[in-house]
Order: structure tokens, then sequence, then C-alpha cells
């Protein structure tokens, strides 16, 4: 008689954990609120920046990890999730200890002089500070993961079940059981949680209190829409913040144009999870400051914009994710801090072997372990790219 898992959450990191744990086995049920890729998730958009380059060694060589499980991912979907870009990382603080962090785990790095920044990104405005050029940077192609693996789930044999909505957990010794509003309650041997900013309200059955805060992000699309593809094939960009001005990331993203976000959130989501707030309604003032710094610093780039996109993430008290056994039969995995799907192909299989009783990677879990906090409150501010 196989296991039956419950995997609470369809996004990036809970949909790879549920075509995993499937491919071994298990007879998996994956409750989702709403839809793979909706507007509502910790997800949006068909690409995400993949960034090899961190301040942490440790972060580092947990991001190295990802490349070979974005392999191992492509080859059972059948399509590749991950197209290398080359990375540009610009800033006057952090450059050693990336520098170090990426030496640390034997990757190459070049060191861009602040006036050559342009050579390695065409266009881009020089402004005093020198930059490292990261050849391991690159893409994630987020739609066709989530469209993939909800396919292959599917096909092999997987209970989805959409529009899902979880009210509770009820762990026991050997057993746990997950509560829906419509009334229905089902039973497995172990559940995994990764519900993303709706994390909140799930913790009370687990007698858990963390101090995570979602908030609202915006994206902007810009590029000529005369021409295919609206934007030049450019690397990716992690601009950091200036004195008081945020950072920026950016990424390629084929015919939508490049990609562009300010390294600020718009606004916490209300009482700190989900729950109904559900307004994602773009906000011009924040697509017109993005696209006035494409203007003004990424000048290869044709400042129109040709969309706009909200989406949510989940900030946890130090920043890191939160990722453990937190009952014998539940496993919890929140916390995304706006980087999930740099992590997800490696989450599908890290979550199922943390299902399956695996401890993890010992370094990992002393940063991720979800009983780490004590009475820690949920953090005023965010940790800039570069500030971590």
């Amino acid at each position: 008689m196989s296991n039956r898992a419950i995997v609470v959450g369809g996004g990036a990191w809970g949909l790879p954990a549920a075509l995993q744990l499937q491919d071994r086995g298990w007879d998996v049920t994956l409750l989702e609120r709403f839809e793979p890729g909706g507007p509502y998730a910790s997800n949006g958009g068909s690409s995400r920046l993949w960034r090899l380059a961190d301040t942490q060694v440790w972060r580092a060589r947990a991001m190295l990890g990802t490349l070979a499980a974005m392999e191992r991912l492509s080859e059972r979907l059948g399509e590749p999730v991950f197209r290398r870009a080359g990375l540009l990382w610009r800033d006057d603080l952090s450059l050693p200890a990336v520098a170090e962090a990426l030496t640390a785990i034997d990757q190459p790095v070049e060191q861009i002089e602040a006036e050559r920044v342009a050579e390695a990104f065409p266009g881009l405005r020089p402004d005093g500070r020198d930059a490292l050029f990261v050849e391991q940077g690159g893409v994630v192609h987020a739609d066709r993961l989530l469209r993939g693996a909800l396919a292959a789930f599917v096909a092999a044999g997987g209970d989805y079940r959409p529009r899902s909505r979880v009210v509770g957990i009820a762990p026991a010794e050997r057993s746990v059981r997950v509560d829906l509003a419509d009334g229905e309650s089902i039973e497995g041997d172990q559940a995994l949680v990764s519900a993303g900013p709706g994390t909140a309200e799930l913790l009370p059955g687990l007698d858990l209190s963390l101090p995570l805060t979602p908030y609202i992000e915006q994206v902007v699309y810009l590029g000529d829409p005369r021409v295919s593809p609206p934007a030049p094939d450019l690397p990716g960009l992690v601009d950091c913040p200036i004195g008081d001005e945020p950072g920026i990331y950016a990424m390629p993203n084929g015919d939508a144009g490049y990609k562009v976000g300010l390294d600020h959130p718009l606004r916490r989501l209300h009482d700190g999870t989900l729950g109904d707030d559900l307004d994602r309604e773009e906000r011009p003032e924040r697509t017109e400051v993005i696209r006035a710094r494409v203007e003004r610093d990424l000048t290869a780039i044709t400042p129109r914009v040709l969309g706009a996109q909200v989406c949510t993430w989940t900030d946890s008290g130090d920043g890191d994710f939160v990722i453990g056994r937190t009952h014998p039969s539940v496993v919890l995995a929140c916390g995304d801090s706006g980087e999930g799907f740099k992590y997800a192909a490696f989450m599908g299989e890290y979550l199922a072997d943390l299902v399956e009783g695996g401890t993890g990677d010992a370094e990992f879990q002393q940063h991720w372990n979800p009983l780490r906090f004590g009475d820690m409150a949920p953090r005023e501010g965010i940790s800039a790219i570069g500030r971590h």
C-alpha cells in the first residue's frame, strides 16, 4: 500500500515537490486555492531571474545546486526550464562579498570597472560603481515549469484539486488531516504545507507562530512593439541600491519585452496573510518610476511600457527561507523571500526528501529551520538586494 501525501499549495515549491513524490511512488493529492500561475499566488509571468550571485557562501552553494536540479526537471518535462543569459551585478558595497562567495564555490566571475559596464551590459549608464559579470546567471521559464510540472503530475496519476481552499491542518503522530472550506477533510500520512502568502492562516493548526510578512510586488515589461522581440537579448541585471534610491532587478523576457522590477514592494498584504486580499491592480505611479529608471539607466531598451504585472512574495523575520519538519507528519515550506522560483526545481527534490524522512543539508537547515525564530516579531523593513 502506497503512502499518501497531501501537498497544500501548487506554486513554485509545492508543485515540483508533488510531482517528485508522485514519481517516487507516493499517492499525492495537490490542493491549490487558485490555479498555478494565477495572479494571487507567489508567481506570475513567464520568467524569473536566476542569479548565482549572493553575499553568503552557503546561499550561493544552495543556488548552485539548483542548476543540476533544473537539468533533471527539464529532462523530466521534455523541455528546458532554464536559459543561461549571464548576469551583471552592480554595487558599491557588496561586490567583495559576492566575489568571495562565487570563488568559494569554484564559479567564475569577472570584475567590470565602472567605465566598462556598457561593454558587459549594452546601454547601461555608468554611475561610478564597479560590477561583476556572472556567466551562470540566467532566466527560469516559470510558466513552462509550472505548466509542464502540472501536466506531468496529472499524467503520472496525481490527484490535482484546484480551487480548494484549505482552512485547517490537524497533525497526529502518524497521520495528518487537512480540512477544506467546503467541509471536506482529507487524511494522509504526510502533509507538505507550501501555501505561500496564505501560510500564516494555517499556522494555528500547527501550534506555530512565525514572523512572516507577505508583500505585493509589481514588475513592468518594456520595449519597442514595432520589432520582434521588442527588446534586445540582454543579460540579467541586479543594480543594487545607491544612496536612498532602491535597486532594480531585470531580465530578458522574449516577446513580452525586458522585465524590470523595483526592489521595493508596493504594500503589505492585509492582516499579514493572503486571506481575501485579492487586489492585484497595477499602480501607474510605480510603472512610471520603473519606466523612468529604464529611460535613464538602460538606454538600449525603448522606454515604452508594454505591460505590467502584480504578484506576491513573503518575507521571513531574517530574510531566509522557512523549511523543515514541524511535526512527525508535517513539513513546512514558506518565506520565499522573493526568491522562490530560483529554487523551484531544487525544492521539488529537497522537499520530497524531507517528506520521506530525510534531514536535509545540515548547513541549509541551520538557516531554514522553522523553529529558529522563538518570539521574533515580523520585521519592519526588507533586506535590499546586496544588503542581506
